[in-house]
Parts: C-alpha cells; sequence; structure tokens
C-alpha cells in the first residue's frame, strides 16, 4: 500500500503524534510506502500514486481540492482529526482560525471515504458528519524500559505542568500559592507559564518541546508529580488522556480534574488522584500527594501497569492498519464521477500550476538553506 499523509505542518507535534510515529512502524511492519507532506507541499503527481490519503484536520478549500483529486485518482481518502474543532474553546490560540474554518471541515469530512477520530467521545460527536468512521486511539510514549522515576521521602517535591496550548489557571494558581518554596518546586511547559508567572507563582519555565524531549525533561525532576486541571466541557471531555498516558509510562503520579476524558481512565487512589472542585480541594489534593511519598510510588506503579496493558503503541499501529484496509474497502465501493470536457482540461491546468507553485517552494526552500549554510 502507498499511503500520503498530510498535515497543516507535518513536522508539527499534534502530526508526530497521530500520524508519524504510528505510520512509520506500520509501514515497516507491512512493507508499505509512506510518505509525508504538509498541504502547501503536495503535488498532484503524488496524489495520483497514492492508494490512501490522509488528512489532518483540513480547514481549508485547498484541503477539499486535495481530496477530490486523489478520489478521482482512485486513493482513498481517510479525514484526521483528534479535537472537537466544532466546538473549539475560546481560549485556544487558533480559535479564531478554526471557526472561520469550520464550512470547509465540514465539506472534508463528508468527503472522505473515513474519518479516524482519537476518542470514543469525539466519534459520537463528529460521527454524523462522516461517511463512516473510526477510532485511532493515542498511546503513550514508549522508548526504552527505564525504571520508575524515584519519589523518596523528605526531599524537595516538583508539581510538572504542562499543556502545547493555553488553558485555564485561575483555579490551580490559587491551589499552588500558598504551597510553593524551597521544599515544594512547580515546574511548567508551554504557554501556561505565562499565566501562571502573571499570578505571582515562581516557577520554572520551559518552551513547548518535542515528545521525546519532554520525557527526558520530567525524567529528570526528581519526586515529580503531574497537575492536570481541566475544565468541564463538551470540547475537553472529547480530547484523549494522552498526558496521562505519558505521566504513567515515564513513573510520574498524576492529579486530575475529575472530569473526561481523565474520569474515563484514571482509577481515584490506585492509578491517580481525581480532583473535585475548585482551589480548596486542589489544595488539599496536591497537599497530600506531596506528603505521601509511598502512596506516589504506589500510584505511578498501577498507572504505568494499566497504561502499558490498555494505552499501548501496538494498540495505535493496529488501530490504523484496521482503519487503511477500512477505507480501502469504502473507496473500492464508492462510485466517484470522472471529470470529461472542460472540466477536466481545467483540472489539469489546476494541477500543472500546482506543480509550478510545490517547485518553486520547494526550490527557494533549498536556496534560503544554501544561504544559511554559507
Amino acid at each position: 500500500m502507498r499511503i500520503l499523509a498530510t498535515a497543516g505542518d507535518i513536522d508539527s507535534l499534534i502530526a508526530e503524534i497521530r500520524l508519524r510515529r504510528p505510520l512509520e512502524a506500520l509501514a515497516h511492519e507491512r512493507g508499505w510506502a509512506l510518505q509525508w507532506r504538509s498541504f502547501h507541499d503536495c503535488r498532484p503527481a503524488e496524489l495520483a500514486a497514492a492508494d490512501v490519503l490522509i488528512v489532518q484536520r483540513g480547514l481549508s478549500r485547498r484541503v477539499l481540492r486535495l481530496q477530490q483529486r486523489a478520489l478521482c485518482a482512485g486513493a482513498a481518502v481517510v479525514y484526521e482529526i483528534d479535537d472537537l474543532l466544532t466546538e473549539i474553546a475560546p481560549h485556544i490560540s487558533q480559535h479564531d482560525v478554526v471557526r472561520a474554518g469550520l464550512p470547509w471541515l465540514k465539506r472534508c469530512l463528508a468527503a472522505a471515504d473515513l474519518a479516524t477520530f482519537s476518542t470514543a467521545r469525539l466519534q459520537h460527536e463528529l460521527a454524523p458528519l462522516a461517511r463512516a468512521s473510526a477510532v485511532v486511539p493515542n498511546h503513550a510514549f514508549f522508548d526504552e524500559d527505564l525504571p520508575l522515576a524515584p519519589q523518596r521521602p523528605g526531599e524537595p517535591v516538583h508539581l510538572l505542568v504542562a499543556a502545547s496550548e493555553h488553558m485555564l489557571v485561575d483555579t490551580l494558581a490559587a491551589a499552588l500559592g500558598p504551597l510553593l518554596g524551597p521544599r515544594v518546586r512547580l515546574v511548567v511547559v508551554g504557554p501556561p507559564a505565562d499565566a501562571l508567572a502573571a499570578r505571582g507563582l515562581p516557577l520554572e519555565r520551559h518552551a513547548p518541546m518535542p515528545r521525546s524531549a519532554f520525557v527526558a525533561l520530567a525524567r529528570r525532576l526528581p519526586n515529580a508529580v503531574a497537575l492536570i486541571a481541566l475544565e468541564s466541557s463538551r470540547f475537553a471531555s472529547c480530547k484523549s488522556a494522552i498526558k496521562w498516558f505519558d505521566y504513567a509510562e515515564i513513573g510520574i503520579p498524576t492529579l486530575a480534574s475529575a472530569v473526561p476524558p481523565y474520569l474515563d481512565v484514571i482509577a481515584h487512589g490506585r492509578t491517580g488522584w481525581l480532583v473535585e472542585g475548585g482551589p480548596a480541594q486542589w489544595l488539599e489534593a496536591v497537599r497530600r500527594a506531596i506528603e505521601d511519598a509511598e502512596g506516589r510510588r504506589r500510584v505511578a506503579e498501577a498507572a504505568r501497569a494499566e497504561v502499558r496493558a490498555r494505552h499501548g503503541f501496538a494498540q495505535t499501529v493496529a488501530a490504523w492498519h484496521a482503519a487503511l484496509l477500512q477505507a480501502r474497502r469504502l473507496r473500492a465501493a464508492r462510485s466517484v464521477p470522472v471529470q470529461r470536457g472542460l472540466a477536466a482540461w481545467g483540472q489539469r491546468a489546476g494541477d500543472a500550476a500546482a506543480d509550478w507553485g510545490v517547485a518553486l517552494r520547494r526550490w527557494n526552500r533549498a536556496r534560503l538553506a544554501r544561504r544559511r549554510r554559507t
């Protein structure tokens, strides 16, 4: 099978998690051919050569045209999405862009042979917009089988907050203020650092980073405890619990808001702690975790075992395998009108213009790269 995987930025973290790592493993396992392209860098000849086109979060006329070209060439089209973008939260950085692109998102979903979703809740919300759907779950990051991160009584505890997007921090800020000091330190990765620092919290700040670098950072933190404060909303409930997956694999015990998706996967007191309520409840829950090193070790051990059994990399690869075969079957049973006459001529002219534009962009990037080297 020849797979062409595309995204707005094929080198982004979300493309790495949802597409690159599992599809590379699947292609290697099955002997399939795999190509990566950002939407603006995708040539018509590459679409024509593919058996399956995967589109991640398409929100534009350009993406719909890519799908239509692939369908006319006989390829199956899979639309991949991992968030409830039809109800995107106002604090998300790309809120306005996504809202403007919603008509195209719905058209792209409807045009695809199959839509893949990261959770069953997200599938429930968006499946009515798609011809057919499947769940391809997220997985814990696994590099090598390392020991659990140690939890040592009497030593400083590092509270870890990480997000690739802006988040609501009022509850955390109010809860953590009375706790922070020489014995309890706050480490923040990503955009929430600005909001927490603005509220006067002393913290160690890190910019967003690749998943492997984040895992390495988290492993190095002595006595780490992860905090995941999530609002209760339909948008948030459709997310996957991927942060807990990663923390569990590393061996970092986690406190999370008692809302989906964490309510769906964490067994309170056994594989993590679920926190209901506001700042007072978070303050008490974090304080108890700080004071109980043995409890932290026990929870971390159970969480890792749970995640390895139910949310491992192999499950994601197997789900992608099933989804791609399903998409090929659906495409084989589907009739797509072949363009003729003036429409076909217009398509060929558009393909030629697209090829020229991609070639020009690639040439310009190569020229700039040579200039930087010299």
